[in-house]
């Protein structure tokens, strides 16, 4: 397993978002074939990238960081927005994204020690990042519509299928996704849930199964999301009824006395806080066509 980011590369991958965020061409770097690798970092960052929306309660968002506040909230914005309209590039993000709230719901729901707060303060910030965080890739995607027909989804659901594949053989190899560790050492000194390894078979693999299904899109009829916004939808209600489920996986495995309504419902209703929050971070980051 791989060493956790240190500040060096916390600021490297900084600089890169920065460079894809500059209006006036950035975002055209990811059109350079660079799509996919885009894509891959995005989902290594998970953790700097959660703790960069400005929760309230960013200790929630486990990482072995040494930089954990090192991206910019505008810069992590743009680049996510960009990376989502390539289908390899928005494959990752949404993969890495998916992984990494699974890995949390399991590691907090297995040990509330890990967060001086309560189990409901852990749910609704975890469930309102995954809504932020696809919510960046459905707007985007929503938006791109209005100007131009969306026809790249068959690519995209080919894509999507083949690196959750990839990611189950990793996490099957004990080698976790983007070849870091997300997790801290817990407070007696051991990996918290021995990081991805741990977890394999659990609930990050059910997660991953559970996605390349919930996220195929309906293929496309070059036509634009705007004006059916069927996709769009789609895709909220993806997210949402995924982190709903490594919910109740995380409370099963680990026989976590919370009653399963309730917690499903306080996801819920913060994936749809969050995905509506998207739509904010996105206006105030980018001149948007709908906006």
């Amino acid at each position: 397993m791989a060493p956790p980011h240190s500040s060096t590369q916390v600021q490297i991958m900084a600089n890169v978002m920065r460079a894809v965020a500059q209006p006036g061409g950035g975002a055209g770097l990811v059109g350079n074939g660079l799509g996919a690798s885009f894509g891959n970092m995005a989902a290594s960052y998970m953790p700097e990238i959660s703790r960069a929306f400005g929760s309230a309660n960013a200790e929630v968002f486990l990482t072995s960081s040494e930089k954990p506040e090192g991206l910019d909230t505008t810069d992590v914005t743009r680049f996510l927005s960009a990376v989502s309209l390539d289908p390899a590039g928005r494959a990752g993000v949404i993969v890495g994204e998916s992984i990494y709230t699974s890995g949390l719901l399991e590691a907090h729901l297995s040990d509330p020690g890990l967060f001086d707060g309560t189990r409901d303060q852990v749910l609704r910030n975890i469930g309102n990042n995954a809504g932020t965080i696809e919510g960046i890739v459905g707007h985007s995607l929503a938006d791109a519509a209005v100007g131009a027909a969306v026809d790249n989804e068959n690519t995209y659901n080919d894509a999507l299928q083949k690196k959750g594949d990839f990611v189950k053989t990793w996490i099957s190899t004990g080698l976790g996704y983007g070849s870091v560790s997300l997790f801290p050492e817990s407070r007696t000194g051991s990996a918290v849930g021995a990081a991805f390894g741990g977890f394999a078979g659990g609930v990050i693999g059910l997660a991953v199964d559970r996605l390349t299904d919930g996220q195929q899109l309906e293929g496309a009829k070059d036509q634009a999301l705007y004006a059916s916004a069927k996709d769009l939808y789609d895709m909220r209600d993806s997210v949402n009824q995924q982190t709903q489920w490594s919910t109740e996986d995380a409370l099963e495995r680990h026989y976590v006395d919370v009653p399963k309504q309730g917690a499903s419902d306080t996801v819920r209703t913060a994936v749809n806080e969050g995905w509506n929050d998207a739509s904010r971070f996105l206006s105030d980051a980018k001149e948007r066509p709908s906006g």
